[in-house]
């Protein structure tokens, strides 16, 4: 990896954490405690939720966050009491609009110029599919994510 691949990396890792963390704080009122390249906690049925995009570049962005935290966050979404659990549906439909939003967010902060179109989002239980490119592994205050986007033609 040339300096000049190693710097472009750290600055789409610092932008999907600063993405993540405006989306998370807003939206899902939660934050990220830590941050780094890998999650060295344990990682509890992940869900994994891929979005890929098109247009100025091509690409793919996916997330994993654990069943924990994503049920904790869906509840936050959708205003539903902390007793009650939100349904499997929910968290699905959920997890797949934050990705939507992070990969949104994080395409309009990196490039500012750019003109993209999202597909919609593929929840993938249980997580399966290559995790390549660059990534940050994120601590949250429930649990744990991992964020991922990948530049050129992705296949199905």
């Amino acid at each position: 990896m040339t300096q000049e691949t190693a710097q472009r990396d750290e600055l789409l890792a610092a932008e999907l954490v600063g993405a993540a963390r405006d989306v998370l704080n807003v939206m899902f009122f939660t934050d990220i405690m830590e941050e780094g390249e890998d999650y060295n906690g344990p990682k509890p049925l992940p869900i994994q939720v891929r979005v890929r995009f098109s247009g100025d570049q091509c690409g793919e962005f996916r997330m994993e966050v654990d069943d924990l935290a994503a049920g904790s966050m869906a509840g936050s979404f959708l205003g539903t009491d902390p007793v009650t659990a939100p349904s499997r549906e929910e968290i699905d439909q959920v997890m797949g609009e934050l990705a939507n939003m992070i990969c949104g967010a994080f395409l309009s902060r990196y490039e500012k110029e750019g003109l993209f179109a999202l597909s919609s989002p593929e929840v993938l239980r249980p997580a399966s599919g290559e995790l390549s490119g660059v990534h940050r592994a994120l601590e949250l205050m429930d649990g744990f994510m991992d964020l991922r986007v990948r530049w050129g033609s992705v296949s199905a």
